[in-house]
């Protein structure tokens, strides 16, 4: 399997459940090795899986405090607009599923990798959220790779569309479509 990933663009991977999204971003974030894993090293980066993947007993705080946060500024967007001051102290056990991935959010924006891979973020987020989380996106300035089975958001928000099938890119595109052309693709190539 070999696929482009433009820099500093967002790559949206859909398909259906088991077709290889998740295992896909495992592989490019460096968490599974790869047969190619000389050419991985270069685009090793921060995942979000879509459970959260956080300390449960840790705060967003605590977690921003970890990573020393405050050396730069990518985060501060993603936390106002995801309104996370009212949550931040809360242990990550206590939070919704949504805060929990929005938390996650805040924190791959705040990290220094120039990669940042969101397994299906939309999935948990209310679509106030899920349309904040575009906007963050499209302003963060690093190489994003999403996996989702939103195909509205997915045309909001990527630069570059992928189908995955049977573990193999059955189809790309890096052209603007609509809802409807991509509903008609995913039915003939995911």
């Amino acid at each position: 399997l070999e696929i482009e990933i433009p820099e500093n663009k967002i790559t949206v991977i859909c398909g259906h459940n088991g077709a290889g999204k998740t295992t896909l971003l495992k592989i490019l974030s460096g968490i599974f090795p790869s047969k190619k894993d000389e050419n991985l090293k270069k685009v090793k980066g921060w995942l979000v899986p879509a459970s959260g993947g956080l300390i449960r007993h840790f705060s967003l705080k605590e977690h921003l405090d970890i990573i020393k946060a405050e050396n730069n500024t990518n985060w501060q967007e993603a936390f106002s607009l995801f309104q996370a001051e009212t949550f931040e102290k809360t242990p990550v056990r206590k939070l919704s599923t949504g805060q929990e991935m929005m938390a996650s959010i805040i924190l791959a924006c705040a990290s220094d990798s120039e990669f940042v891979y969101l397994d299906e973020p939309f999935a948990s987020l209310d679509p106030n959220n899920a349309e904040n989380l575009v906007k963050i996106l499209k302003d963060l300035g690093k190489t994003v790779v999403i996996t989702s089975h939103d195909l509205y958001l997915t045309t909001e928000v990527a630069d570059k569309i992928l189908f995955i099938k049977d573990g193999k890119i059955s189809w790309q595109s890096e052209n603007q479509l609509d809802v409807e052309e991509l509903k008609t693709a995913y039915k003939d190539f995911a």
